[in-house]
């Protein structure tokens, strides 16, 4: 199937879009609210992020449950399956890139404790100097598309993801952004490589939302345009260090809840 073409619209299908809608409007709803209140045109600021970052995380394991069976719906209709398999980890060699501000939000949430946070914060600066270093290059190389140029060449580098295992499992699976649930491939993985990545042996594909739920999305991301977060995985985890009192914060208050 055409990534570009839509999906036929079965009951599933429906069902699916209607809960990704219903789970949107009401984090707009309840983002307007505030920006209303504070008088501010962006819901989320430094001055409330720690008291917000409970309701985020919250909202965005909603959202992502919600693209999940948003899959379960979409990906039977591809008929000559899926070829994906636990532990190939061929995919999470691109740049990650469209990483919605609350998903940056609560990966960061996720790793922050690893005793391995000091590494991952070395490979994503390595690896966000690596990616504009070939955006530079396709820049100055009068490539049509030097964002395009830059990707391809990053691939082609064969740069796993820091937060992958050896294995090809990832570390943080649960908290994985969308834009790495939304790749897929209708061929073995083998042919997810490099050097079959632009060829007819590969039939890898993105997994698109509907239009007016991505513009449901762009509107709930908008309250973050204070927070000036990156779009990049990588160099979005760079920039939430800066908010780390805030994420000790959440966590203090959240023990003694328990307590």
């Amino acid at each position: 199937m055409d990534a570009n073409l839509e999906y036929f619209p079965t009951l599933a299908y429906k069902r699916s879009v209607l809960w990704m809608r219903s789970v949107l409007s009401g984090e707009k709803e309840r983002l307007d609210a505030i920006a209303q209140k504070i008088g501010r045109e962006c819901a989320l600021n430094e001055d409330n992020f720690a008291e917000e970052l409970p309701n985020i995380i919250h909202f965005c394991e909603s959202y992502q449950n919600a693209f999940m069976r948003y899959l379960a719906a979409v990906l039977p209709q591809h008929k000559s399956g899926i070829q994906c398999k636990a532990g190939c980890g061929n995919c999470c060699h691109h740049f990650p890139m469209s990483v919605e501000p609350f998903e940056l939000i609560e990966f960061y949430a996720a790793i922050r404790k690893s005793p391995n946070l000091l590494s991952y914060f070395e490979e994503c600066l390595f690896r966000t100097k690596t990616y504009y270093t070939l955006l530079e290059k396709g820049t100055e190389l009068g490539e049509e598309d030097p964002e395009d140029y830059a990707l391809v060449n990053y691939f082609n580098k064969g740069l796993a993801c820091p937060f992958v295992f050896q294995s090809g499992s990832c570390g943080f699976y649960p908290a994985r952004p969308v834009t790495c649930r939304m790749y897929f491939s209708e061929t073995p993985s083998e042919f997810c490589v490099p050097e079959h990545l632009l060829t007819e042996r590969n039939h890898s594909f993105i997994v698109y939302l509907p239009d007016d739920v991505e513009e449901q999305i762009a509107d709930v991301s908008a309250h973050y345009a204070e927070l000036s977060l990156p779009e990049g995985l990588y160099e979005g985890i760079l920039a939430l260090n800066v908010f780390e009192p805030s994420f000790a914060k959440m966590e203090s208050v959240l023990e003694n809840r328990n307590e």
